[in-house]
């Protein structure tokens, strides 16, 4: 994989979530719940770009909040199962921010991707510098390793 798929990958993956969400797998609102749709409604007050997709076993959502691309999934009931969220080192929490700045003082956060399930939270950060992209993975306290690496075409 050359880095400009590396980079593209997660945009690449979003556009198409949100491409399905007009196509067939369209969930009309009235086969939602309104309780789940309130409960949305009450988390995600400043949704934008909101796209409702039913699938066998459960409700995922695509939809911009305050600028974050979001990806929530429900299950049947309505419970949170998972969201993935996409967006810049300034979103990160503070002490993951102070850690890769000391940690990769050197590198430039190009990206982050939020992984959250009820359980855990993971961040995948996109670094870079002149002569390669890395990709850190870290959980809410911070603990950091490097899970790839690539260097950068000449």
């Amino acid at each position: 994989m050359t880095p400009s798929q590396f980079i593209k990958r997660p945009i690449l993956i979003l556009a198409c979530l949100l491409s399905v969400s007009a196509g067939v797998f369209a969930a009309n609102r009235s086969e939602i719940s309104e309780k789940l749709l309130q409960t949305f409604k009450q988390t995600f007050p400043e949704a934008e770009q909101v796209k409702w997709l039913e699938q066998t076993d459960k409700y995922t959502v695509n939809f911009k909040d305050n600028g974050i691309l979001t990806k929530v999934d429900y299950d049947k009931d309505g419970n949170f199962v998972s969201s993935v969220r996409y967006y810049y080192e300034r979103n990160l929490p503070v002490n993951i921010i102070c850690k890769l700045q000391k940690r990769f003082a050197d590198k430039k956060v190009f990206g982050v991707t939020e992984m959250t399930t009820e359980s855990s939270v993971e961040y995948y950060i996109k670094l870079e510098d002149e002569t390669s992209w890395m990709t850190v993975k870290s959980n809410v306290d911070g603990n950091m390793e490097v899970v790839e690496k690539y260097k950068k075409a000449s």
